[in-house]
């Protein structure tokens, strides 16, 4: 439903909500988020449904420090989760 993708093993392409906007109370919190002292806590998923059709879990894959729209990871994210998120950016 988002544009959602890793650009590389650090670096999280997160297309926000409309309530998440840059002049929104949660935007706001988004933005200034090393001044509030706020965790974000990236999770992603390598497709909503499995081959029996059963919701996919979701993985986490780091800590993210906020910039513009992208998060860069503390840690790169793993190989097999990197590899199937960057083909999220290609279709």
């Amino acid at each position: 439903m988002y544009e959602d993708y890793a650009i590389n093993e650090t670096l999280f392409h997160w297309q926000s909500q409309n309530e998440a906007g840059p002049h929104t109370t949660k935007g706001i919190g988004y933005i200034n988020q090393r001044e509030l002292n706020k965790k974000i806590l990236l999770f992603v998923r390598e497709s909503p449904k499995d081959s029996l059709g059963n919701t996919t879990g979701y993985v986490f894959v780091g800590l993210g420090n906020f910039v513009t729209i992208t998060w860069k990871l503390e840690e790169p994210i793993p190989e097999y989760l990197w590899t199937a998120s960057a083909k999220m950016a290609v279709g």
